[in-house]
């Protein structure tokens, strides 16, 4: 015996062959589906931190080497500077051996 999905059914989305009826071979093509597109969108906004942490340490040195900043300042903050381009490097190298270990574990 089967169920037949209601006509306003939340789970009518998950029903890929319209018969009505949602089998578990479905409901697994649709988790993957949306685990997929979550992946997807993570990569994405790491993709974006990435870009904003490799674009980061020229501006801020930029703006370190303009006439606004006193050589008082700089030498303080040279040692801050030095740390957070590192730390910014890290997140870059770490993102892209993220990505590797994805793309080979959807290789698989």
């Amino acid at each position: 015996m089967t169920k037949q999905l209601e006509k306003d059914s939340v789970y009518n989305q998950f029903d890929t062959d319209r018969d009505g009826v949602v089998t578990d071979a479905e409901l697994a093509r649709s988790e993957r589906m949306i685990q997929i597109e979550n992946l997807d969108k993570m990569a994405d906004q790491q993709r974006v931190m990435a870009w904003a942490a490799l674009g980061a340490p020229p501006v801020l040195i930029a703006f370190l080497a303009s006439a606004w900043v006193t050589l008082e300042k700089v030498n303080a903050l040279a040692g801050l500077t030095t740390t957070y381009c590192a730390a910014m490097g890290t997140i870059v190298v770490a993102f892209m051996a993220a990505q590797a270990y994805v793309r080979g574990k959807t290789s698989e």
